[in-house]
């Protein structure tokens, strides 16, 4: 499992070039069986294609090597990732069963910017829209970016709609990481991938510097960053546990 913490904590649009694969080639059944039972409770919530997408969604079928689809559920049930296509920068189909406390089929139509104007602190990542845009829509670029959260939510997915259990303790709490992956391709298509991993969090509290980090990150956050990501809890919580 990835850990991309840093501190001090900042929102910015820090992708780095890719150099491995874009999705796992040899998903998981169980994320597989995770996906249908989240599309069966919350399909209206988690996917949509645009009435001009569906050609899109069938290049993104034939990138991934397979048969040729207009549904973009029937990718998705063949990969771990959470899957999007932007279109010159606009969001055109999503299926992300696993999103992080947004409704994604909200995001659909909206450009890089506005996608992420609900974002706490988020004016750097804001203010970098029209050049991450390029730089993702570029035929063949690859890149990826890193996003963690603690949270009292167990589940692969932090759909609102899910009540987040309140947290006691240590034990009550799981680190959650997303690997977003992004890969240009002709037409000014990008092709978005996002793997979700979920653990608990008292699994890392045994490594002093991974603890050391999450707690120095946190306590390095805007008040604004911590009601956004639901930590205020937490916060207290991790502070007893240092």
């Amino acid at each position: 499992m990835i850990f991309p913490v840093k501190v001090p904590y900042t929102v910015s649009a820090d992708i780095t070039k890719n150099t491995g694969e874009v999705f796992n080639s040899k998903p998981s059944e169980e994320y597989i069986s995770q996906k249908t039972k989240e599309i069966s409770l919350y399909r209206d919530k988690l996917l949509h294609t645009q009435q001009d997408a569906h050609d899109h969604v069938r290049a993104l079928s034939i990138y991934c090597g397979f048969n040729e689809t207009e549904k973009i559920e029937e990718i998705a049930f063949q990969l771990e990732e959470d899957i999007a296509i932007l279109h010159r920068g606009v969001l055109k189909a999503i299926c992300f069963c696993f999103p992080s406390g947004f409704v994604p089929t909200n995001k659909i139509g909206m450009n890089f910017f506005d996608m992420h104007l609900p974002v706490a602190d988020g004016d750097r990542l804001r203010a970098a829209s029209n050049k991450v845009t390029e730089l993702i829509s570029k035929e063949g670029a690859s890149f990826k970016r890193y996003v963690w959260a603690v949270s009292s939510l167990s589940s692969l997915s932090q759909l609102p709609l899910y009540t987040r259990p309140e947290p006691l303790n240590l034990s009550d709490l799981y680190f959650r990481t997303e690997t977003q992956t992004k890969i240009g391709i002709p037409g000014d298509l990008c092709f978005f991938f996002v793997k979700v991993n979920m653990a608990p969090l008292i699994n890392l509290w045994e490594d002093i510097e991974k603890r050391k980090l999450i707690i120095a990150s946190i306590n390095s956050m805007s008040e604004d960053v911590l009601a956004y990501k639901n930590l205020h809890e937490i916060k207290s919580i991790l502070s007893k546990h240092i």
